[in-house]
């Protein structure tokens, strides 16, 4: 299994409205001292920041970006088909300047998987771009408030297309053991990627050892890559981050994700 670290997990203004208040150009050098040399890029350090100088500093610290955690939007209900089709334009072009072996979507945020004509809408959309990057792995995170609110409709959703390069990229929809052992169930066919993140039954986020999924019972299924996406010391406000302390903390993670 390659560990990659996801360049969110660096990222203590993710959930607001700035969404970015680190340099990717800055955090590069960080990662390099760890012994992470695959990453999944944040792709909002990516178009906040000056992609050459990104691109540069990557080839100068030998870290691989692997995987683009793409935030296009593929709903009628946040886009239509011109300024879709602009901005898949924009997707694919990033794709081929990094490089990037896989790139992950959010299937249809804000959809209801019982919301028939805009699950047809947000298929064809991913079908267009799985298509267009054929070469490269197209995964649908199984991201609450979208169509994966469903463990089926995302599968079924996945099977209509039947693109080869088109699958799951896997994470609990809730956090409890049953929950997220009957959601794998469902899904394991169709997963090729993890991200790696656990909390506690009231909610906060936890150790991948101490939250409530048994990533043990999981991980011992399957083998494919998967990303550390966040850890608890990441969770906190923007003036108390550090970047230091989060960093030995995912270190610390992929060590344990290996133990298993």
């Amino acid at each position: 299994m390659n560990i990659l670290l996801h360049t969110i997990a660096l990222e203590p203004a993710r959930w607001t409205p700035q969404r970015v208040s680190q340099n990717l150009v800055d955090l590069l050098p960080k990662i390099a001292r760890t012994p992470f040399k695959q990453i999944e890029i944040y792709e909002p350090h990516l178009t906040s920041g000056d992609e050459s100088a990104i691109q540069s500093s990557l080839a100068q610290h030998q870290l691989a970006p692997v995987m683009l955690s793409s935030y296009i939007q593929v709903g009628p209900n946040n886009t239509n088909d011109e300024k879709f089709a602009t901005e898949k334009e924009a997707l694919v072009a990033r794709v081929r300047r990094f490089g990037f072996q896989k790139v992950r979507l959010f299937p249809g945020g804000g959809i209801s998987p019982e919301d028939k004509p805009a699950v047809e809408i947000v298929e064809r959309r991913i079908a267009q771009i799985a298509r267009e990057l054929s070469d490269v792995e197209v995964l649908l995170e199984t991201h609450d408030h979208s169509i994966a609110d469903s463990p089926i409709a995302i599968v079924e959703l996945i099977e209509r297309i039947g693109l080869p390069n088109l699958a799951i990229l896997w994470q609990p929809l809730a956090f409890d053991p049953e929950s997220a052992l009957e959601q794998f169930a469902i899904q394991k066919h169709l997963v090729r990627h993890f991200h790696l993140q656990n909390r506690y039954a009231e909610g906060p986020f936890a150790t991948l050892k101490s939250g409530m999924v048994a990533w043990g019972k999981i991980l011992e299924q399957l083998n494919v890559d998967a990303t550390i996406e966040f850890v608890p010391s990441g969770i906190c406000p923007m003036e108390q981050f550090d970047v230091a302390t989060t960093l030995a903390e995912i270190v610390s993670e992929a060590d344990y994700v290996r133990s298993l």
